[in-house]
């Protein structure tokens, strides 16, 4: 089974924690795929087979080094178990595709991969806090929106059950990076043709938490987990 490796909580960063964090070599040591945002939640990040692709709102795609640093990554060794070969696939379909994992591993963690032609994706990029501890929400109301159509890229992420919300995100929770590497970001929406489904069940989570001042200046309140499937949009 594949082993999830998570860097703080969702919460925590609904509460706008997000100066500081642990480093990419901290979390590649012991993974070569994953998802999350940079250090002052400053737009998309997507781990695709060891490398660190890092979007930000103005188009602009880094790549990431073992020093730099991230508030909210979760990342595993991604060992798919389950791979199919699709004619079409879409956000809508996507937990039937997953058939048998979905339902009969609903309470477990998902990794997945797709790759293929996109025909539609639409994706956002979240632009950095104004603001050290401006709240997430206010951070996604100025998010930039994308749309591309006829587009081969790959898309990463994760389903977490409805039970992790909080200091998971419940859900899918998927980021894209196309193959020429000039667009990506955390995905809203999508429509596929040709397309590979790699997948594999986690049953191992771990969870580091920060052990910085901002961490710990104010309580993190479970209501704000509520609004996780806003941000989401």
């Amino acid at each position: 089974m594949n082993h999830i490796h998570q860097y703080s909580v969702f919460s925590a960063l609904m509460h706008g924690l997000a100066s500081d964090g642990t480093t990419l070599s901290h979390i590649l040591k012991d993974t070569n795929h994953g998802i999350g945002t940079a250090c002052g939640i400053n737009g998309e990040i997507i781990i695709l087979d060891g490398k660190v692709y890092h979007f930000t709102s103005k188009d602009e795609l880094r790549m990431l080094t073992p020093s730099d640093t991230t508030p909210l990554i979760v990342a595993t060794d991604f060992q798919p178990t389950m791979t199919k070969s699709l004619s079409t696939l879409s956000m809508a379909s996507l937990q039937e595709a997953l058939y048998p994992y979905l339902p009969s591993r609903q309470n477990n963690f998902i990794s997945l991969r797709l790759d293929g032609t996109f025909t539609h994706i639409t994706y956002r990029v979240v632009n950095p806090q104004l603001a050290p501890k401006e709240p997430l929400m206010q951070v996604a109301r100025r998010q930039t929106v994308k749309s591309y159509h006829d587009i081969k890229g790959s898309v990463f992420g994760f389903y977490s059950p409805p039970y992790t919300n909080g200091f998971s995100m419940a859900g899918f929770h998927i980021h894209f990076l196309s193959d020429d590497r000039k667009a990506g970001g955390h995905v809203l929406d999508f429509d596929a043709e040709k397309i590979t489904l790699k997948a594999a069940v986690g049953t191992h989570l771990h969870l580091e938490l920060p052990g910085g001042e901002e961490f710990n200046e104010e309580p993190i309140q479970p209501s704000i987990a509520e609004d996780l499937p806003l941000v989401q949009r």
